[in-house]
């Protein structure tokens, strides 16, 4: 079934509303003429009964004379039963009139009391008053009744004649209801309401020019009114958005400009600083080379100067400290610019972590740091870059000892870990260092960044050194943290998948997809 409209749901409304209202006032009447019409036909009795008693020989048709009190004169009638009953139990009671609608066609009866000597002087046909009788009669003994009996077609002809009169009126009232009612609610209200939904429709395609032109001067105008001011509102609203939009769209092109050059600007920076380290390792190399070639030839001669020996180691210290800056640089700029490559192989990682301490032993020595290798006995192979990995270990031991105290201990270890849910290895460093404030653990993995305290300026370094090992951690698909505390030294750990899986870069335009 089809869902009303509001025009149909208002009418019919209306129209049950009329309906019930109309049921009620007509009920009213309904019931009322059929007691006035038993009243005057009650009326007309008592006037006939009046005749008859005063002129007993006028012959009244289906008048009906019952003297005395016996049950047996009135056991055929029920009706004629019934008034003795109600006269001898009520004394007040004197007459009765009742409208019956028989097989064949109405019949009006009426019945009246005889009290006293009144029955003996009917039987007689002697005359006799029947005015209202007074509270002296009302006592005396019942001795009588008569009944006068004629038909009841006209007093019901006038009831339903009457009440035919109240539903044709009830029906002219309604249909009047339902006609005033549509012309108010259907040409006033709810062609206004639809006039508003056209309005709200074409607000709704983009045109918020459109106003609602309603002059009812009642509710119905207020909400127009308010309805325009939302509109106005809205348009406001929307030009200011068009005007930020394209306010946005032109920041959004310079800062695309400005980004394209500052990008340029970096990549020229990136292969400028590339092209620099590389020029400036090449001399350094030579001067480094030529240095150790000298220092060699000052131990042999035993007639050498202890000054040119010692001047000499200090070209040496200075020129590979140097050359350890470069190649930081060096590796920072290449992953800058994107040219830091990986060569992927099997990587043994024991014979990387002795490598690494042999190489890192002599420094060590130097400060009597016990440098101390611990792993299971068989450490599975590692698919990465060896070079790279086996870089950012380096940095992690140098560090360790850089940092140590003389005569502390600094562990490279090696465990079976999982990572990412797959099979893996975790290499960490533990040193007895300073440690490093829970505040400054994320800072010293950017670049140029060291912890600002009084122990780290008495160390050199260019700050690169834990930045580039984040980039190439990445690079490798690996992990890369710190655990450590104030005056409680530390732990650098790098956690390295058994199988390389190369990092997949988001699209571009990924958020804007979606």
């Amino acid at each position: 079934m089809a869902r009303l409209s509001l025009t149909q749901r208002s009418q019919l409304a209306m129209g049950v509303a009329a309906a019930l209202a109309i049921s009620g006032a007509m009920s009213i009447p309904w019931i009322q003429i059929r007691e006035s019409i038993v009243a005057q036909q009650l009326q007309s009795m008592r006037d006939m009964s009046q005749v008859w008693a005063k002129t007993p020989d006028i012959s009244i048709d289906r008048l009906r004379f019952v003297k005395g009190t016996d049950a047996k004169a009135a056991a055929g009638d029920q009706f004629l039963a019934s008034a003795f009953d109600q006269f001898a139990d009520t004394p007040d009671v004197f007459d009765r009139y009742e409208l019956q609608y028989g097989v064949d066609a109405p019949l009006s009866r009426y019945v009246r009391a005889l009290r006293g000597d009144q029955a003996e002087r009917v039987a007689k046909g002697e005359a006799i008053s029947l005015d209202v009788p007074d509270a002296a009669w009302r006592k005396l003994p019942l001795t009588g009744v008569f009944s006068i009996e004629r038909s009841g077609v006209g007093a019901a002809r006038l009831i339903w004649q009457d009440r035919i009169y109240i539903l044709i009126g009830g029906g002219l009232a309604w249909i009047g209801i339902i006609v005033a009612a549509r012309l108010l609610v259907v040409r006033g209200y709810l062609r206004a309401v639809r006039r508003l939904r056209e309005v709200a429709n074409r607000v709704r395609a983009g045109d918020l020019s459109s106003r609602s032109q309603l002059r009812t001067g009642d509710e119905l105008e207020q909400l127009g009114n308010s309805f325009n001011d939302m509109v106005a509102t809205l348009d406001g609203s929307q030009k200011q958005l068009q005007s930020m939009n394209e306010s946005l769209d032109f920041k959004l092109v310079q800062l695309s400009e400005a980004n394209v050059g500052l990008f340029e600007s970096n990549r020229l920076k990136s292969e400028f600083l590339a092209n620099v380290s590389h020029e400036l390792r090449t001399p350094l190399n030579s001067v480094i080379g030529f240095a150790e070639l000298l220092a060699e030839l000052a131990r042999k001669d035993a007639a050498a100067d202890p000054k040119r020996i010692r001047y000499i180691e200090h070209i040496l210290k200075s020129g590979r400290g140097l050359l350890e800056m470069i190649n930081e640089l060096l590796d920072m700029a290449k992953i800058e610019a994107g040219r830091m490559e990986l060569s992927v192989s099997n990587a043994n990682m024991t014979d990387m972590l002795e490598g690494i301490c042999a190489i890192m032993r002599p420094q060590a020595d130097i400060k009597k740091i016990d440098l101390e290798i611990q792993h299971p006995d068989e450490l599975p192979t590692v698919e990465t870059d060896p070079g790279k990995l086996q870089q950012i270990l380096y940095n992690f031991v140098s560090n360790a000892i850089k940092f140590s105290p003389e005569g502390s201990r600094v562990i490279v270890r090696a465990d079976v870990w999982a990572v990412d849910g797959a099979p893996g290895l975790r290499m960490s460093v533990v040193d007895s260092g300073p440690g490093i404030p829970l505040d400054m653990q994320q800072t010293i993995f950017e670049k140029f960044r060291q912890v600002d305290a009084s122990h780290t300026k008495s160390h050199g370094g260019t700050g690169l050194g834990l930045a580039i090992c984040r980039e190439l951690s990445t690079m490798l698909g690996a992990k890369l943290g710190v655990e450590s505390k104030a005056n409680k030294g530390s732990m650098f750990w790098v956690e390295m998948p058994l199988e390389f899986r190369a990092k997949k870069l988001p699209p571009l335009m990924a958020d804007r997809a979606q």
